[in-house]
C-alpha cells in the first residue's frame, strides 16, 4: 500500500508481487422506482348559427419519476480501497456498511415533466356534392412542455472512473412551445369516390417550423370492394434528448481481430494475454445538439379492402415511407480501427476517443478503446416498405351469444438507411439499427390474433402476440458495428458474441410468442369488473445473447411479457 504496509488481501505481496482478483460484489443491484403522475383535462363543445361546431379543450400534467439505484460499484473508489487495503475481499461481509457506502453509494435521480395545451376547432358541412356534403374544419392550438431529467451518472472528463459502472442513463433539460393550426376536408366527390386533404403548420419556439400536407382518397366500384390510398409529408421535432441531452453512454461487447497487422501488433505489444485476445466492452457515448433540423418524411400507401358480406372483411395494405435528415449520431465508422492503427490517434469529424483501463500486466503499452464520443446530426436518409394485413369476421351464435375474431400482420419488406458518404445498410431481419434501438432489431414478421366471445354482458378474450425471429448482426456500419446479414462468422465482435474458442454462441434469434386473457363483466351501465391474465402459457423468453447490448441474454424489447411470466391483474371501472 502507500504507506509502506503490506495489502492483507494481496498472499504475494511479501515477495513484491501482485495478485488479480477475480470477484463479484456480494450484494445484488437493485432498482426501485416510484411515479406520479397528476393531469387535469376540460372540454367544451356545441354549435352556433347555421350549424356550425365547435369544439375545445384543455389539458395540463405533471409527471414525477423517482429513481433509487442500490450496490453499483465507482470503479475509482474500488481501486481506492484496493490500494489502501481497507476492503476485506477474502471475507467481504466483514466489511462495515460506511465501507460499503463509499464504494457503492446509493444513488437517488428525480425526473420531472410538465406539459399544458389548449386547442380549438370549428366545423360546418358547407355544400352538396354528388356522394354527399363538403365537409371542412379548421382549428389551432398552443402547447407547452418541458423536461429535468438530470443523468444518474453525469459525465467526468476529468475522471472518467469515479463514475458509477452499469448506471446507463439518459438526461435532458429544456422546455419549449409550440403553435399550430390546422385544416381538414371531406369531399364524397361520387357514390363511389371520397377524398380527404388535410395540412398542419407547427411553429417552435426553439427554431423550427413545418407545414405536413396530407391527401387520401377511397374508391368503392362494388359494395364488396373498395381500393384505398393515401401521400403525405410530415416532420419529427428533434427529442429533448437529441436537441438538449446530457451525455449517455452504451456499451457494446468487441474483441480484437488478430489478422489485421495493427491489432496484432497490440496483442503482441500485451505479451498475447487476455486483456488483449479476450471481449471488452466499449463504451459509446452520445450527447444532444441544439441545432438540429427537423426530420422530414414522404409517405404513400395503396391497399384494397374487400367485404364478402357486412360480418366478414379483409385488408391487405402496402407502405412506403422515405424520411430525410435521419438524427443519429455522427458516424464514428473507422474509430475502432484508427484507434489501434494510430497509437490511439483517431481523426474522424464530431467523434472523440478515450482510452479504456490499462492493462496491469503492461501499464505502459496502449489501453484498449474504452469510449467512443459522438453528438447528434441530420445526415442521413431512411426508406421503409412493408406490407400490413387484416382480417376481421363477427359471428352471432344463438341469441344471447357472439364471436368475434380479428388478425393483424405487418411483413417488413425493407428497410435501410443511406449514409451521408452515399453508402446503404439495409437493417430488415438483423439486430439493427443498435445505436437506434437498443439492438432490439428489426423483425420481418409482427402479429396479433384475437379471440372473443360474449354472453350477454360479460367477454372472454384471448389475444396472441407474435415476433419473428432474426439474424443477430449488427449492420450499421456507420455506427460502428461491422456485422454482415447472413455472414455469423463476420459479425464476431461487432455483435455475435462467442463461446471462450472463439465459435459463435447463437447466429438467429428464434421467434417469440405469448397469449393473454381477458374477462370482463358490465354489471350496469356505471360498474364493470375486469381481470387480465398475462402470458397465460407462462412461455419463457428464446435465449437471445445479442440482444438489449447483450445486457440480460433475451431480448428486452419483444419478450419483456414473458419474462415478467405467468401475471394476473384484477380491477373494477366506475363511470360517474
Amino acid at each position: 500500500m502507500g504507506n509502506g504496509v503490506l495489502n492483507p488481501n494481496n498472499p504475494f505481496a511479501a515477495s513484491g508481487n501482485r495478485a488479480q482478483l477475480l470477484s463479484l460484489y456480494d450484494r445484488p443491484r437493485t432498482i426501485e422506482t416510484n411515479s406520479r403522475a397528476l393531469r387535469i383535462a376540460a372540454g367544451l363543445k356545441g354549435s352556433f348559427g347555421d350549424d356550425w361546431n365547435y369544439n375545445a379543450d384543455f389539458t395540463a400534467s405533471n409527471t414525477q419519476l423517482d429513481v433509487i439505484q442500490k450496490n453499483y460499484l465507482i470503479p475509482q473508489r474500488l481501486l481506492d480501497v484496493i490500494a489502501r487495503g481497507t476492503y476485506n475481499f477474502v471475507n467481504p461481509s466483514a466489511n462495515s456498511e460506511e465501507s460499503r457506502n463509499y464504494i457503492a453509494p446509493e444513488n437517488r435521480t428525480r425526473s420531472t415533466a410538465d406539459l399544458w395545451q389548449i386547442q380549438g376547432n370549428i366545423s360546418k358541412a358547407l355544400f352538396t356534392l354528388p356522394g354527399g356534403p363538403l365537409q371542412v374544419a379548421v382549428g389551432a392550438a398552443y402547447r407547452k412542455e418541458s423536461i429535468d431529467n438530470p443523468s444518474a451518472n453525469p459525465q467526468n472528463d476529468a475522471a472518467p472512473y469515479d463514475r458509477y459502472y452499469g448506471v446507463n442513463s439518459v438526461g435532458a433539460v429544456g422546455s419549449r412551445n409550440v403553435k399550430s393550426a390546422f385544416f381538414e376536408i371531406n369531399a364524397p366527390v361520387l357514390d363511389q369516390l371520397v377524398i380527404n386533404g388535410s395540412g398542419r403548420y407547427d411553429d417552435y419556439s426553439s427554431g423550427q417550423s413545418n407545414f405536413s400536407p396530407k391527401i387520401g382518397a377511397k374508391f368503392t366500384p362494388i359494395e364488396q370492394f373498395s381500393l384505398r390510398g393515401t401521400y403525405s409529408k410530415g416532420f419529427r421535432i428533434p427529442s429533448f434528448n437529441e436537441a438538449n441531452g446530457l451525455p449517455t453512454t452504451g456499451y457494446v461487447t468487441r474483441s480484437l481481430d488478430p489478422s489485421i497487422p495493427a491489432q496484432a501488433a497490440f496483442i503482441a505489444a500485451h505479451g498475447g494475454n487476455s486483456y488483449a485476445t479476450g471481449q471488452f466492452s466499449v463504451g459509446n457515448t452520445s450527447t444532444g445538439n441544439p441545432n438540429l433540423d427537423p426530420e422530414k418524411s414522404t409517405s404513400w400507401t395503396l391497399g384494397a379492402i374487400f367485404e364478402p358480406t357486412s360480418r366478414i372483411n379483409f385488408t391487405v395494405d402496402y407502405f412506403n415511407i422515405k424520411v430525410k435528415g435521419i438524427i443519429n449520431p455522427a458516424s464514428s465508422a473507422g474509430a475502432f480501427e484508427q484507434y489501434y492503427a494510430n497509437n490511439g490517434v483517431v481523426n474522424l469529424p464530431g467523434v472523440v476517443v478515450r482510452p479504456g483501463l490499462a492493462d496491469n500486466d503492461n501499464p505502459a503499452a496502449l489501453p484498449q478503446i474504452g469510449f467512443i464520443e459522438v453528438s447528434y446530426q441530420n445526415a442521413d436518409q431512411q426508406n421503409v416498405q412493408g406490407i400490413d394485413f387484416g382480417a376481421n369476421a363477427r359471428f352471432p351464435i344463438g341469441d344471447n351469444v357472439t364471436f368475434t375474431t380479428s388478425a393483424d400482420a405487418s411483413y417488413l419488406l425493407r428497410f435501410d438507411k443511406r449514409t451521408a458518404d452515399g453508402n446503404t445498410e439495409r437493417y430488415d431481419g438483423t439486430l439493427s439499427p443498435c445505436n437506434n434501438t437498443s439492438c432490439s432489431g428489426s423483425p420481418k414478421w409482427r402479429a396479433t390474433w384475437q379471440n372473443t366471445v360474449e354472453v350477454g354482458a360479460a367477454s372472454l378474450s384471448a389475444t396472441a402476440y407474435y415476433t419473428g425471429g432474426y439474424d443477430l448482426a449488427s449492420t450499421d456500419v456507420s455506427n460502428g458495428y461491422s456485422g454482415v446479414k447472413g455472414d455469423c462468422e463476420a459479425s464476431i465482435g461487432s455483435s455475435v458474441v462467442t463461446y471462450q474458442d472463439g465459435s459463435p454462441v447463437l447466429c438467429n434469434a428464434k421467434a417469440t410468442w405469448n397469449v393473454d386473457m381477458t374477462a370482463t363483466v358490465k354489471v350496469n351501465d356505471r360498474f364493470t369488473l375486469y381481470t387480465n391474465v398475462l402470458n397465460i402459457f407462462d412461455i419463457k423468453p428464446p435465449f437471445d445473447p445479442s440482444g438489449g447490448y447483450s445486457i440480460n441474454q433475451y431480448n428486452p424489447a419483444w419478450t419483456t411479457a414473458n419474462v415478467l411470466g405467468r401475471f394476473f391483474r384484477v380491477g373494477a371501472r366506475v363511470d360517474f
